[in-house]
């Protein structure tokens, strides 16, 4: 009860002042918002909004607001993997924008809260015993696991001097192949913890935490977090190589297949499938793991009128 009151009104206090500072800046003629034209005046609407929602306690309206501030943070991840392996992050035109890369992390902040006053509100009362998914879930999963294949492999393949698999003559590092196989390592471990037994009850391996149950925020959380990034970016993804790919667009000047190489193939299959894995095996957790119906109660004040996932 009181941990989610103090996410609610956290989340309720920090989308205030970031929908006012971007009400202001907006005012004063910043026009682009998280690296989107025209969508400064939006997202301050929608930053007040959540806001509003959240601080009335109108728990039906949350889980739409946080997928929207979700997704206008769809390209953090590309600016973190950039940050990490250059130390800055760019703009499509090459130019520094720390700007947008700082607004998109105030964006996936904003959604984390608003995700954990909902979460945490139904985290009461007697929870089902720990179990795996169900049998389509888990395929769905292993199936997200199999996406990165393409992507992983054709990075891998690169690195270690297979030519043709990637655009211009530059080829990862063996760091960066490190880098990317941890990377790949902890996305495989966030995809099958909802869908299995030690999603829900700490394994015998974490030691001193083995037996007890996981907080259920602790994986859906992170989760929905990354999970709007990766189908967006996918997706998205998708139709840019198939417009590159028929000649409509350029990438750097050309078109065509040869523009973009097997990595362009490779990356909104794996993006895409891996992101859609995860909304799916995200979805299933929180059904599977609600607790008993009639063995909890909302705090006080929380209006549960409308669709809403506990």
């Amino acid at each position: 009860m009181r941990s989610t009151v103090w996410a609610a009104g956290a989340a309720g206090v920090c989308t205030a002042l970031f929908g006012i500072g971007t009400g202001i800046g907006a005012f004063a003629g910043q026009d682009e918002f998280a690296g989107f034209p025209h969508a400064a005046w939006p997202g301050a609407a929608v930053l007040l909004l959540a806001s509003v929602v959240v601080l009335t306690r109108r728990r039906w309206a949350v889980w739409p607001l946080a997928v929207v501030l979700l997704a206008g943070s769809c390209w953090l991840l590309l600016n973190l993997v950039e940050l990490a392996l250059t130390g800055t992050v760019t703009d499509r035109h090459g130019d520094p924008d720390w700007p947008a890369f700082l607004q998109r992390l105030g964006l996936t902040a904003a959604g984390a809260l608003l995700v954990a006053v909902v979460v945490r509100r139904g985290t009461g009362g007697v929870r089902p015993p720990a179990t795996a998914a169900p049998a389509r879930i888990c395929r769905i999963a292993y199936a997200g696991c199999v996406a990165w294949l393409p992507y992983g492999g054709v990075h891998l393949l690169a690195a270690f001097g297979v030519p043709g698999l990637e655009p211009g003559p530059a080829r990862p590092s063996y760091s960066m192949a490190a880098a990317l196989c941890v990377g790949l390592g902890l996305a495989v471990f966030l995809l099958l913890g909802p869908v299995r037994p030690w999603g829900m009850v700490f394994p015998r391996w974490t030691l001193l935490l083995a037996g007890r149950r996981v907080p259920r925020f602790l994986p859906i959380v992170p989760v929905w977090l990354i999970a709007p990034t990766f189908v967006l970016y996918g997706l998205g993804a998708a139709v840019y190589v198939g417009l590159v790919t028929g000649g409509v667009l350029r990438w750097h000047g050309r078109s065509g297949f040869g523009a973009l190489s097997y990595i362009g193939v490779a990356m909104p299959i794996s993006f895409a499938g891996y992101g859609l894995a995860l909304t799916a095996c995200a979805v299933s957790y929180q059904l599977r793991t609600r607790p008993a119906p009639g063995s909890t109660a909302a705090p006080s004040g929380w209006r549960d009128e409308g669709p809403g996932v506990q």
